[in-house]
């Protein structure tokens, strides 16, 4: 695990001057200049099942010297699309994905509007599909297949799967699903995610907190922050009900966990006599269906206290980090989050990012 403090941040982007941002397609990276006028860059990504997004706006002037048309050329979609943030000549991947959509947008001014709408490698996932009607396969020899696809290749830079338990890793026939909503279907059973942050292909148990931990503190460029505490989708105890291939009822429990953080300690007891019960025809054990249990509690307890921060702009705050929020004057707004969601936006105004996530201390 590494941690990156503020101070060591600030080093390494000379106090955060000169923001800038780099958009890099396969014919090469998009010029800014007389003629064209990089606008807007935004990146939107998390551990979520949705595509990470780049939304990417130029405005190009049309009596300009230099011809605008001549920025045409590195617009073609489905082409490949890297975004690097940072300051000087310090940069890092933020976006690895592909040019989806373009726009075009003439205003009878003088200037025309050009728009780029770009998906990491799970808008491709939606493109491909399983059907095999026989051959059984194990579903984590089918997950690796896909994950290590060769068509998926140029928009991923690492990848990390973690092995399957044998509860979710059966045997396996399919029937016409996409790559992508196999792949989703499967995170989503076992308490998993599966992103794409910065091009990197993750598959792995949910909210684990042992990786990166980022810094982020008022000295070192914290513009605000929101906590959440809600009972919202909250319940006391949750029960997952069914039946085995003998016919047998089968029954698990989990209870309401805690969570972390102020305006907390009255929840559990006010919980306590809450119950949620959900019928569900995978576990075949007891033992299968009380870990089925707990995983959605673990998922539904995450949603009860969250924090939201939006700091100077830091491509080092990717989905699937931690990060520390250190605020002395409102300690009830300090603690560590799982970044869930992360937003990196370059406009006039500079470079900003906004973090949101699960409390985890």
């Amino acid at each position: 695990m590494g941690k990156k403090s503020g101070k060591s941040l600030a080093e390494k982007y000379n106090d955060f001057l000169e923001p800038c941002v780099k958009i890099i397609t396969s014919a090469g990276e998009i010029p800014s200049g007389e003629a064209v006028c990089l606008e807007k860059a935004e990146v939107i990504s998390s551990v979520g099942v949705e595509p990470d997004m780049a939304i990417v706006t130029y405005r190009a002037d049309k009596y300009a010297q230099q011809d605008f048309m001549q920025v045409e050329k590195y617009l073609d979609t489905g082409q490949k699309v890297e975004i690097k943030a940072g300051y000087g000549n310090q940069v890092s991947t933020v976006f690895l994905g592909y040019l989806h959509q373009v726009e075009m947008e003439d205003f009878l001014q003088e200037y025309v509007v050009y728009t780029l709408i770009c998906l990491d490698v799970k808008g491709l996932m939606m493109k491909n599909n399983l059907f095999r009607t026989s051959g059984a396969r194990k579903a984590g020899q089918v997950l690796n297949d896909i994950l290590n696809d060769g068509r998926y290749g140029s928009f991923v830079k690492g990848r990390t799967i973690d092995s399957l338990p044998e509860k979710l890793n059966p045997d396996c026939v399919f029937a016409g699903e996409t790559h992508y909503d196999w792949v989703c279907a499967l995170a989503s059973r076992g308490d998993y995610e599966f992103f794409c942050g910065g091009g990197n292909m993750v598959f792995r148990k949910a909210r684990k907190t042992d990786g990166d931990v980022v810094e982020l503190s008022s000295e070192y460029g914290l513009q605000g922050i929101r906590g959440i505490v809600t009972m919202a989708g909250q319940t006391g105890c949750i029960q997952v009900c069914g039946y085995n291939r003998q016919d047998k009822t089968i029954s698990g429990k989990a209870d309401w966990p805690g969570v972390p953080g102020a305006f907390t300690a009255k929840l559990k007891q006010s919980l306590k006599r809450h119950m949620l019960i959900y019928q569900d025809t995978e576990p075949d054990t007891q033992e299968e269906a009380e870990k089925r249990a707990k995983a959605l509690m673990d998922h539904m307890a995450g949603k009860c206290t969250r924090i939201e921060a939006a700091t100077i702009g830091l491509p080092e705050l990717l989905p699937g980090i931690c990060a520390e929020i250190l605020h002395e004057e409102a300690p009830s707004l300090s603690g560590k989050i799982y970044v869930e969601e992360v937003r990196h936006l370059l406009d006039e105004g500079g470079y900003t990012t906004s973090v949101a996530g699960v409390r985890v201390r």
